[in-house]
């Protein structure tokens, strides 16, 4: 997101001051974790964007990112799953030069309250699942995510907008309407993994007091984090997290 919007509130501050550990959805501040991750983000059946895609395509995908991204050559660049690819697309989208994610701000927040960081998956674990989903899927939907820029840009501006006014049913309905065929495998991008966290939250919680930060698309809908803790039994109240 926009460095001006990932800003820690003073809610979030108190809540990291008052718990014993912070988890994310991967240890960002493992080195060596994220670089067995970065490792295995790799192709595992040798299929590339050169042989998925006709000629035309590719050319389209390479000449975009060379232009737009010129900083991460394009070679290393197609390394990665379409998935992950599509990802770096959206962040070019957004409407500022400086870019951050909320994560950081959380993990430097931590190490200055001398907070342990953990996380609920790996790298390696989320890498496998770019691999449970086909990869002719994702580099269709790279080329459709090319071809769709303004479309793509007017969501991503709604999404920014809904995440600002903190609309948490608002903003998964938008992240699950895309029209693209990676919306048949949510139940290996959001729904399978948020029963796992839910399921992993009492134990981790009753040995320290715990922070948990996820992605704000995770927690909304019947299959979200919130409605599977009041599921469970669990009271679920709001905090008040104002600027």
């Amino acid at each position: 997101m926009c460095a001006e919007d990932a800003e820690l509130t003073e809610t979030i501050k108190s809540l990291i001051k008052n718990v014993d550990q912070v988890y994310l959805e991967v240890d960002l501040d493992n080195a060596s974790e994220l670089l067995a991750g970065i490792l295995e983000l790799r192709s595992k059946n040798g299929q590339t964007l050169h042989s998925s895609l006709s000629l035309n395509d590719y050319n389209r995908i390479k000449d975009f990112f060379e232009k737009f991204q010129p900083s991460i050559p394009f070679s290393v660049l197609e390394l990665q799953p379409p998935l992950m690819i599509s990802a770096s697309l959206f962040e070019l989208l957004l409407p500022c030069e400086r870019k951050n994610g909320l994560e950081i701000k959380i993990i430097d927040e931590a190490y200055r309250e001398k907070k342990e960081t953990k996380g609920l998956e790996t790298v390696a674990f989320q890498s496998s699942i770019f691999d449970s989903i086909p990869y002719e899927d994702q580099a269709r939907d790279l080329v459709k995510s090319i071809d769709s820029l303004e479309k793509n840009r007017k969501a991503m501006y709604e999404m920014l907008r809904v995440y600002k006014e903190q609309d948490i049913e608002k903003l998964y309905t938008l992240s699950v309407s895309e029209e693209n065929s990676i919306g048949n495998y949510m139940d290996l991008l959001l729904f399978k993994r948020n029963y796992n966290w839910v399921d992993r939250f009492p134990a981790i919680a009753k040995e320290k007091s715990t922070l948990f930060a996820v992605g704000a698309g995770h927690l909304g809908g019947q299959k979200g984090v919130l409605q599977l803790l009041r599921a469970a039994g669990y009271s679920v109240r709001p905090l008040a997290n104002k600027k």
